[in-house]
């Protein structure tokens, strides 16, 4: 069955990434889609031991009606953009099944717990860039669920309007699970039937000629491979050279692989894969390598 996993915050960017979630998954029978809130009451975390409210001062029973203030309004706009999801399927003619999750806890820590649990093929999120707020949550919590969590996730950038998948790229360092991650990109995308980039970034264009031409091979016993293209790129800059080929080709998907080895030493170092999943202007899919 496919899952999708999307934890929402109610900002304007969760809400385009939960509606691109929707589109993921309307058209896959059988499909459910969770959209996850992770209530988080600061002034609660700092004091576990609960109060009784006769025994507050006035400034805390003050504290106390706010959060729950807060707590009603958070459960209210989860009901609401449950109903607006419902009505955009239905009027899509599709059968998707939605349900909503309000928990307590810190979305980085919850996120991953709430996967293992739904067990999702897929998590879907937003991200909004440091740029936002100095500290921007969805987006520090993005590179955090993406270490954590077991299965691959895909982040949205707050600025992205475009389609879902129909041309994606890609990111090969030639290592062990390219196969298996192309293949999982057709099982969880083969209903949109998108043209697939297979790219590497070559500092030995004749040595990488040949490592592509051997995934190519490998890729031909799996299943006819007329949806994928392949290419060797030159550059100092990874990033840049990716995201160069994506404007290029009109690229509205890129999936990389976590692994730190040979050009993507450079590529998956902590600074710069937080660059690739919070500044690049199009949603991003990552799976997790086995080193």
């Amino acid at each position: 069955m496919f899952r999708i996993l999307t934890p929402v915050d109610f900002s304007e960017g969760s809400t385009k990434a939960s509606h691109y979630a929707l589109q993921l998954a309307a058209k896959v029978p059988g499909a459910k889609l969770l959209l996850l809130h992770c209530f988080q009451d600061y002034l609660a975390d700092a004091d576990p031991v609960p109060a009784s409210a006769a025994h507050l001062n006035p400034s805390e029973q003050l504290a106390e009606r706010v959060l729950h203030r807060n707590e009603t309004e958070a459960l209210e706009q989860l009901e609401a953009l449950y109903e607006e999801l419902q009505h955009k399927a239905r009027s899509m003619g599709s059968s998707l099944y939605i349900e909503r999750t309000f928990i307590h806890g810190l979305p980085e820590e919850e996120i991953p717990e709430q996967a293992e649990r739904f067990r999702p093929a897929l998590v879907v999120m937003s991200t909004k860039g440091e740029a936002s707020f100095g500290r921007a949550v969805f987006g520090t919590v993005s590179t955090k669920v993406i270490e954590e969590a077991r299965v691959p996730v895909l982040t949205v950038p707050n600025q992205f309007n475009g389609a879902i998948p129909g041309r994606i790229l890609y990111a090969t360092d030639f290592g062990k699970t390219d196969v298996a991650d192309i293949d999982r990109i057709r099982q969880l995308f083969g209903h949109l039937q998108p043209m697939i980039y297979c790219v590497h970034i070559s500092d030995d264009p004749e040595e990488d000629r040949e490592k592509l031409l051997e995934l190519q091979q490998n890729l031909q016993h799996g299943a006819p491979e007329n949806d994928i293209r392949y290419a060797l790129l030159e550059g100092s800059d990874v990033a840049e050279a990716l995201q160069d080929f994506a404007r290029s080709e009109a690229i509205d998907l890129l999936a990389l692989t976590t692994q730190e080895r040979s050009t993507f030493d450079s590529l998956f170092n902590p600074s710069l894969a937080k660059k690739m999943v919070l500044h690049a202007p199009l949603p991003v899919l990552v799976f997790k390598g086995k080193v």
